[in-house]
């Protein structure tokens, strides 16, 4: 049983004094990749008979998750460590709008300041001080401010004059709100101690403004294989162009260890460089994700994403039991998912993968959430074209009926999201040991780049970004053929019997063959061309 303390009349009017007084502040959560900002309320509720401790005196209310009621914990231990007196009011704190959940360790920091601001300890801000202040960060037990996920999501909410406080370490991604008009005005501090910001907020210390420095990234994606390491397979190098330049899916079939999953990770060395709001769009999946683990890191590659065939379907396409977590798909937006050993996957996994193929966005639905994530990824997949991996050889020991049914495995609604498929031959002697060209990849890049400018004028004004997106009911209005094109173009689909997605997909691709050779109108060569990457596989789709 606690005793009542004995107070003098100063120490009385003070806390008396503090049951009027109203405190509020900014913070700011993740909620899938966008940020929320968040009102952190509070006020002192009654005085205590003497000081109790900081996690009995303080309460929570706001729906908040299991982190946000566990924060209180660590603030005390980090006030302990500081020998910051307990309080000697009952405080609430309130997390406004209280319709949203608040799941994570993002409002440590507001709620920190915000209790000290309750129970006195630290006043509000100094009129040197004046300002809109938005707080993030993760508290220790031991007083230092850890860096959180997402923390360029929240930064991209911020408004012209606002200040974010934000740890070391999540200063330089969130001074990439200068990508986006209208932030001119904004300030970021860094922090790495609790005590820093108390200093700060009492005027003893001054913080720099990391937007004034000139920040450098490293890019968390590492650099691609060069083209030209990869020997021989003429036709295969082809066919990973016209992918590149058009956006267009690729299959890669052949035996073992000849050069497929290379040829795979090259492919994202020739695509075109990223647009700034592309790696901004990025480097906030990447960091909502977590996956920026040292400062100064951003997304200034485009992604390149080898998935093993054992993935589940969640971790694939995004999920998780509350609130959705985004996938692999997401992780590859504005690049490459690979897909090694396709036939490996399992079906269900597979056919998750037709709809977002078509329309750069997956919506996944769960308990505490229903999200949309985009995911407008080229996917380049490989298999062998039998289970042992040599059919057409005299290595192969396959049955007939075991190859149909190991090729059979993708579904032909799946194939024939596939725009382009390809055969790779088992290389030479003289190809094993040929020269290499470690420089190909800029080169190549410059031709893929003029194609994609190309479709760009095209496609200006529409949501389209390459040709591969084109939709079915517009196809025939951008691809223009020229009388002895469309010719061509009709004889091979009568006698392939090709379906109109397929017939579709020939288009596409002969569009995107015109393209790299600079040509407006589609020509009889490009539609050859094309028709041996659609129609010319030993995988057919449903034609």
């Amino acid at each position: 049983m606690r005793t009542r303390t004995k107070r003098t009349p100063d120490v009385q009017r003070r806390l008396k004094n503090l049951l009027a007084m109203d405190h509020s502040l900014n913070g700011g959560i993740l909620f899938g990749l966008d940020g929320y900002f968040i009102e952190v309320q509070a006020r002192a509720m009654k005085i205590l008979n003497g000081p109790i401790s900081w996690i009995e005196a303080t309460a929570v209310s706001g729906m908040v998750g299991p982190a946000v009621k566990e924060a209180t914990t660590r603030i005390a231990g980090a006030f302990a460590k500081l020998r910051i007196p307990d309080p000697e009011v009952a405080i609430q704190i309130n997390l406004t709008p209280a319709s949203v959940v608040k799941e994570g360790s993002w409002l440590d920091l507001p709620m920190a300041v915000i209790m000290l601001q309750a129970a006195g300890v630290l006043s509000d801000l100094p009129e040197s001080l004046e300002g809109d202040f938005v707080l993030m960060g993760e508290v220790g037990l031991h007083g230092e401010l850890r860096r959180v996920p997402g923390a360029l999501s929240i930064a991209y909410l911020a408004k012209p004059g606002q200040s974010l406080i934000v740890p070391a370490g999540n200063e330089k991604e969130c001074a990439l709100i200068l990508a986006k008009p209208g932030h001119d005005g904004c300030r970021v501090f860094a922090v790495s101690t609790l005590e820093e910001v108390f200093e700060f907020f009492s005027g003893k210390r001054q913080l720099e403004n990391a937007l004034r420095q000139e920040i450098r990234f490293d890019s968390v994606i590492p650099k691609a294989v060069d083209f030209g390491l990869v020997r021989g397979q003429d036709q295969a190098k082809e066919a990973a162009i016209i992918a590149a330049a058009g956006g267009h899916n690729l299959l890669l079939i052949g035996p073992p260890g000849e050069g497929k999953s290379l040829l795979a990770s090259a492919i994202v060395g020739i695509l075109p460089r990223l647009a700034n709001e592309e790696k901004v769009e990025l480097t906030r999946i990447y960091s909502a994700y977590g996956a920026l683990h040292q400062d100064g890191q951003a997304v200034t590659r485009r992604p390149f994403r080898a998935v093993h065939h054992t993935v589940s379907k969640e971790a694939l396409v995004g999920g998780g039991a509350k609130i959705p977590r985004p996938g692999e798909i997401t992780l590859s937006h504005h690049g490459i998912l690979f897909l090694d050993e396709i036939a490996e996957f399992s079906r269900s996994t597979l056919e998750a993968l037709r709809q977002p193929m078509e329309s750069g966005e997956i919506s996944i639905s769960r308990v505490g959430a229903t999200l949309t994530y985009p995911c407008r990824f080229t996917l380049v997949a490989a298999m062998n074209p039998c289970p042992c991996g040599y059919y057409g050889s005299d290595r192969c020991t396959c049955d007939e009926s075991v190859i149909n049914k190991y090729q059979k495995k993708l579904s032909g609604p799946l194939l024939d999201r596939i725009d382009l498929q390809v055969e790779l031959e088992r290389l030479s002697t003289d190809e094993r040991f040929g020269e290499t060209d470690c420089n190909q990849s800029p080169r190549i890049r410059a031709n893929v780049e003029a194609a994609r400018e190309r479709q760009h004028k095209r496609f200006d004004g529409k949501d389209i970004p390459h040709n591969a997106a084109m939709p079915g009911g517009q196809v025939r209005d951008y691809c223009k053929f020229s009388p002895s094109a469309l010719e061509t173009y009709k004889q091979l689909i009568d006698t392939n019997t090709l379906s109109t997605r397929s017939m579709d997909r020939l288009a596409k691709v002969s569009r995107t063959v015109a393209d790299l050779a600079g040509k407006d109108e589609i020509e009889p060569q490009h539609v050859r061309k094309a028709a041996s990457f659609v129609i010319g596989g030993i995988l057919r789709a449903s034609v």
